[in-house]
């Protein structure tokens, strides 16, 4: 027992302790930011000093882009006694399964947080690892929106916030850079079913006295191109990459259609417009480019272009991101020619395949993540059909293989992306948030708002 108690300074231990001291900063932020989540919350228990340098907000940001990890946060409502309803919000690692199978293969998960609504609650979508819900059902033209319910599955932190006085929809939220406040965006008049917000944004502190929500300035418009462009939101989160939030840009008609990426910068809190090659016009299905969907690869920003005449995708990065001259043309994805049994994958991507419908999802580590099943550890590209599949087209990448597989569960959840890493644990809603107690309603624990 006494050489259990012994201080860190002596034995092994303290030579172990000596040595990650002598290392230099650069070096131990390098192996620090190798580490997976829960290996990292073990580390802050080492010393102050490293649970202040793993807890600071530009190692939360980098620890993000440098997961491999994506995960499935997964929403769930079933009704209850009363006429009310119970939504689970689970975070749960991807499975594989086959496609031929009924069965989903998505696994069990301990981070879950049940929230109770008095109607069937309407999802807006999972951003830093904060689902978004509102209370109303469904979200229609000219309904108003009372307020909006945020969950932290991972710290079962949850708070409501109002709208702003305006028309409109949320359309995205993020942790603040240097301080991993939370923040939502605010379209005016601007609905999910146009797949598109209006450039007029407003941005709310969440926590912030009074609940003021912002107006931001319009990012001025190229040369050439119409001042009023509209952000598309429907298909997918928008692209986070190098501090930024990043959209496809749609112009009001076919006329100005010049393909551009609308450019959020979280820190300044400031729009700017990034131009797209004009070859995506070719395929975008203008006005709207909605041929067009953006994603994250191996740390670049890229883009998949439908072709249904060469039934193909196109795959374009961005090599330089300093330089919007840089966007290069990296494959041409075949859909044609597959092996995915009855499921007819060219015919899947010709007629649903839209930045409306479909979001894309870069696995770095394939579908499995471990190397025994699916992707064997090869990066592979999933393509969500929502509101059409119950299944998922995979394709990876290294074999140019496609095949159908079960991933998520049935269309009667949602399922969004989550990525596994340090930035969810650490978002803060500042004074708005409540950790409130799972209490016993009819049987079933669930959190009161």
């Amino acid at each position: 027992m006494d050489n259990a108690a012994a201080p860190p300074s002596s034995g092994a231990a303290g030579e172990e302790m000596a040595t990650a001291g002598a290392l230099p900063d650069d070096l131990l932020d390098e192996i620090l930011l190798r580490m997976p989540a829960r290996s990292i919350l073990r580390c802050r228990a080492v010393c102050k000093a490293w649970r202040s340098r793993t807890s600071h907000p530009y190692f939360l940001r980098a620890h993000a882009a440098r997961s491999r990890i994506i995960a499935a946060a997964v929403v769930d409502t079933t009704a209850i006694p009363d006429g009310e309803f119970r939504t689970t919000i689970s975070i749960r690692p991807l499975g594989d399964g086959d496609g031929d199978r009924s069965g989903a293969a998505v696994s069990s998960s301990s981070s879950f947080a049940s929230v109770r609504f008095g109607s069937r609650p309407f999802v807006l979508g999972s951003w830093d690892g904060v689902v978004c819900l509102v209370p109303a059902g469904v979200v229609r033209p000219l309904s108003r929106i009372d307020r909006y319910v945020l969950v932290n599955p991972l710290t079962k932190a949850c708070t409501s916030v109002p709208p702003p006085a305006t028309r409109g929809i949320v359309i995205c939220g993020y942790a603040h850079p240097t301080t991993s406040r939370y923040h939502l965006l605010h379209a005016d008049d601007a609905y999910p079913y146009n797949h598109m917000a209006a450039a007029t944004i407003r941005i709310l502190r969440v926590g912030e006295k009074n609940n003021v929500w912002r107006k931001i300035a319009r990012h001025p418009a190229p040369a050439c191109v119409e001042s009023r462009t509209y952000i598309r939101f429907g298909g997918a989160p928008p692209v986070s990459l190098h501090g930024c939030l990043h959209w496809l840009v749609a112009p009001l008609s076919a006329a100005s259609a010049r393909p551009l990426l609308s450019v959020f910068d979280m820190e300044r809190e400031e729009f700017r417009q990034m131009d797209a090659p004009e070859q995506w016009a070719r395929h975008g299905n203008l006005p709207h480019m909605m041929g067009v969907q953006i994603a994250r690869l191996s740390g670049k920003l890229c883009a998949f272009v439908n072709e249904p005449s060469a039934s193909a995708l196109g795959m374009w990065t961005l090599e330089d991101y300093s330089d919007p001259s840089s966007w290069r043309m990296e494959r041409s994805i075949d859909y044609s020619r597959h092996g995915a049994g009855s499921r007819n994958i060219a015919r899947t991507f010709r007629n649903r395949f839209s930045a409306a419908t479909t979001a894309v999802e870069v696995l770095p580590d394939g579908v499995s993540g471990n190397g025994d099943v699916g992707g064997g550890g090869e990066e592979e590209i999933m393509f969500l059909f929502n509101q059409f599949d119950t299944r998922e087209a995979v394709y990876n990448v290294g074999r140019a293989a496609w095949r159908w597989r079960r991933i998520l569960p049935p269309p009667t959840r949602r399922v969004m992306a989550h990525k596994e890493c340090m930035l969810p644990r650490e978002v803060s809603f500042g004074g708005a948030a409540h950790f409130v107690e799972e209490s016993d309603i009819g049987g079933h624990r669930c959190i009161c708002i």
